[in-house]
């Protein structure tokens, strides 16, 4: 099982989890190996293991018409507000879609570019440029690359200044990109508070971690807390945390680790809660026996001394000591809602939960407005720490 999209395939199919890679290689390989060793260090391998996919360009622009553009290729009529990217370029297209045989027509709007007719571009749910020069146009913020240094070396993260001294931090999920962040950042920037959107350890500039696998968060979470001590080396005194995928289950595991001083609130967008959820949820979608989850689980912390117990969050959410805004899609199909409804269940004091009918990290893509709503609200609602312990959602 893999998690979360692959940086530089942004196609509604590339952009999610590499699924085909990750969790069905791995369903297929328990089924076939009947959850012996063999078959659990080869489950592992899927789940740790860092594949970068090549990026492709899959769909043709046929026609650009006033604030028309007609497509045609895999993932053109991705749902919701999406962006479309090529190099050197990037658009958005809104939510309509009317599709005609092989063609589908979209309003578009430049993001700040259009393409020309006979550019093949992909479909990207993260809906903003990756190009910082480009964001800053289209954000209202000067958008620039600051280096952290953490326990590998340095990390690159993409700094949002304002006047404010509290910070969001963002942290994106599982062979994603710091781009996932990017249709967030005119709401929260309004508000004036400073971001970051950092990366960790396997991202792209970023320094390696052993063998070059993932930690599922155990070890990213390390990465996290250095750059929030950049941040408070540079003004930052307190944060609101927001956790993409498996961003949520690193941002999980620093508060278990670090402690929540200094920390607001949190903001979760189809968060990793609970792996072992995951896993039984992806065997269950392929026909595998769900003990076989467990057995990977036994693999993963045998060779890699990673505690997947430890990281669930439904099973310690009693610890849970911060407010929580929690967004998640019945849709999803990487990462199972039901983790997050027993979670909003078993914190309702301090969890606002917003169920939509999303697939997985496409809650702004459906509803930009309703989801920006949401979250401006939590963020205007939240007490200071220092001043009142008892913060307010």
């Amino acid at each position: 099982m893999t998690l979360d999209d692959r940086a530089g395939a942004l196609t509604g199919a590339g952009r999610r989890w590499p699924l085909r890679v990750a969790v069905g290689s791995a369903a297929v390989a328990v089924a076939g190996l009947a959850t012996t060793g063999a078959g659990g260090w080869y489950y592992a391998d899927e789940l740790l293991q860092v594949r970068p996919d090549p990026p492709d360009y899959p769909v043709e622009v046929v026609a650009v018409v006033g604030s028309t553009v007609t497509l045609s290729g895999p993932g053109a009529d991705e749902a919701g507000v999406v962006g479309l990217e090529w190099p050197g370029g990037f658009a958005r297209v809104g939510p309509d879609i009317d599709v005609a045989g092989e063609y589908v027509l979209r309003s578009i709007k430049p993001y700040p570019q259009l393409p020309a007719v006979g550019t093949n571009v992909r479909v990207a749910y993260y809906a903003a440029p990756d190009d910082l020069r480009d964001l800053s146009r289209v954000a209202g913020v000067a958008a620039r690359t600051i280096e952290f240094d953490g326990p590998l070396g340095a990390y690159p993260a993409t700094y949002l200044p304002a006047d404010g001294d509290r910070w969001l931090i963002h942290v994106h999920g599982r062979g994603a990109t710091r781009g996932q962040a990017y249709r967030l950042v005119p709401a929260v920037h309004r508000l004036g508070l400073p971001q970051l959107s950092i990366s960790y350890r396997n991202d792209d500039g970023a320094p390696e971690g052993p063998h070059r696998e993932y930690g599922l968060g155990w070890t990213e979470s390390e990465d996290l807390a250095a750059a929030l001590d950049w941040a408070r080396e540079h003004g930052a005194r307190e944060f609101v945390l927001t956790g993409y995928s498996m961003g949520g289950a690193i941002v999980g595991n620093h508060l278990r680790t670090q402690g929540s001083d200094g920390v607001s609130g949190v903001v979760l967008d189809s968060p990793v809660l609970s792996w072992l959820d995951i896993l039984a949820y992806q065997a269950r979608l392929r026909g595998v026996p769900a003990f076989g989850a467990t057995v990977a689980a036994s693999v993963v912390r045998a060779r890699t001394g990673i505690n997947v117990w430890a990281m669930d969050q439904v099973a310690h959410a009693d610890q849970l000591d911060v407010p929580v805004l929690l967004i998640h899609g019945s849709a999803d199909t990487t990462v199972p809602v039901t983790s997050s409804d027993r979670f909003a269940e078993a914190r309702p004091d301090l969890v606002t939960y917003v169920r939509t009918e999303a697939e997985h990290v496409r809650n702004w893509n459906l509803d930009p407005a309703g989801y920006e709503a949401a979250v401006t609200t939590f963020l205007t609602g939240l007490a200071t720490r220092a001043d009142d312990a008892s913060v307010q959602v």
